[in-house]
């Protein structure tokens, strides 16, 4: 059996997102194929769950080392992950080394600009490696937008110009950094979670870039709630911050009903809804979940940070439209009549396009469910497609 080394900070994570739970579903399928090692990134260090970290040693030999550092609480020093080989990163090498021989392939899942730098230093553990990078518009590795650009979106998003500056500039000397560091030792591939990377960055002039499709799988729970009995509401779903677009959902708020529901991340917007009197609800179960968003005319999907969005898939499995942001990350996966693009930050727009479809007949919102859009729920409706994918790509490469 070829050995796999999984470099990663999420599956042990005491997060519970999209991206920790696609790192834990690939983590119990690709142990079947494989004779796997999970290798943490210095990133796990800043929130650990010693519960997921049982559950990943069920599938994975993690390294005593690692987790003879635990109770040691290293010191994590961010600007030395973006920008540097950290001496912790390197220490972390050097105590895998010594338990590990050479890996058939290292493979960072979910990579991201803080464990960008770590991952590719751990990956010399493997022959080759590879890793699936997230490609958020605005904050994509290689991003093709001016500066100018990149200052003022998230300007308007954080309302402080000063921050977006700070951002977009380490964001661009990161980039100088990675192009220094992967040149030397290039990945066999970097995969991207939408067709749309490949023309908003600069990745494929660099490296041998690919599209993971399906890159995600949504609960098929979901599935069992399709109802076309909508009711007079629409639904914000996700994180409750300015980068997701909720305080731009609360605008939709003030003329339709809607309600939201996600981990209230800045309580102004909270606050905020509570003034409006719109519906925040914490904490619900993927049943109780399913059952709101099924029974709304729309799902508002406002985010200007999206490579792929989950949201977006369950609100189509349950029969419910989508209203987003026209990011090229949606635009090139999502093209289907029930998803409706508005141009980012055209607010005014977002609102009317809620109106309408608020007043839509219910028996008009079901005739725009295809069979094409059919085929393409049923392939993200399983992890077992995911790793498929994921499989194949490394295989290619090992």
């Amino acid at each position: 059996m070829m050995s796999l080394g999984l470099v990663d900070s999420r599956a042990i994570s005491n997060l519970n997102g999209g991206t920790e739970r696609h790192v834990r579903e690939i983590i119990k399928r690709l142990s079947l194929r494989y004779k796997l090692y999970y290798l943490p990134t210095p990133h796990s260090f800043l929130g650990i769950s010693e519960d997921q970290l049982k559950e990943v040693k069920k599938y994975a030999k993690v390294p005593a080392f690692f987790e003879s550092l635990l109770d040691k609480k290293p010191t994590f020093s961010l600007v030395r992950e973006l920008l540097t080989f950290s001496p912790l990163a390197k220490e972390l090498l050097e105590g895998y080394k010594k338990e590990i021989d050479e890996l058939d392939f290292a493979y960072t899942s979910h990579n991201y600009r803080i464990q960008l730098m770590s991952s590719i230093l751990i990956s010399r553990l493997g022959r080759n490696y590879g890793m699936l990078l997230m490609t958020d518009p605005h904050n994509s590795l290689l991003e093709k937008e001016s500066f100018l650009r990149c200052v003022n979106v998230w300007n308007k998003i954080w309302f402080n110009k000063k921050s977006a500056i700070e951002f977009c500039s380490i964001q661009r000397l990161q980039n100088i950094v990675f192009l220094t560091k992967a040149l030397r030792r290039k990945p066999s591939f970097i995969a991207v979670m939408n067709y749309g990377a490949l023309s908003y960055t600069n990745l494929p002039r660099y490296f041998n870039t690919r599209v993971l499709s399906p890159p995600h799988a949504f609960n098929p729970l979901a599935l069992k709630y399709r109802d076309f009995n909508k009711e007079g509401y629409v639904v914000f779903l996700g994180r409750i911050n300015t980068a997701k677009g909720a305080n731009e959902a609360l605008e939709v708020g003030k003329y339709v009903k809607l309600k939201m529901i996600g981990y209230p991340e800045q309580e102004f917007i909270t606050k905020r809804a509570k003034s409006l009197g719109v519906e925040v609800i914490e904490n619900v179960s993927e049943e109780e979940k399913f059952e709101i968003l099924s029974k709304a005319k729309a799902l508002i999907l406002p985010s200007h940070q999206e490579s792929f969005s989950v949201t977006g898939i369950e609100a189509l499995a349950v029969g419910t439209p989508v209203i987003a942001y026209d990011l090229p990350s949606l635009t090139s996966i999502y093209k289907f009549k029930p998803v409706f693009f508005i141009r980012e930050f055209d607010v005014k727009s977002l609102v009317e396009k809620a109106k309408d479809l608020v007043k839509l007949d219910n028996r008009k919102i079901e005739e725009m469910f295809s069979p094409d859009l059919d085929e393409f729920i049923k392939l993200h409706s399983s992890w077992d497609n995911v790793v498929n994918a994921v499989d194949s790509l490394i295989k290619n490469f090992i």
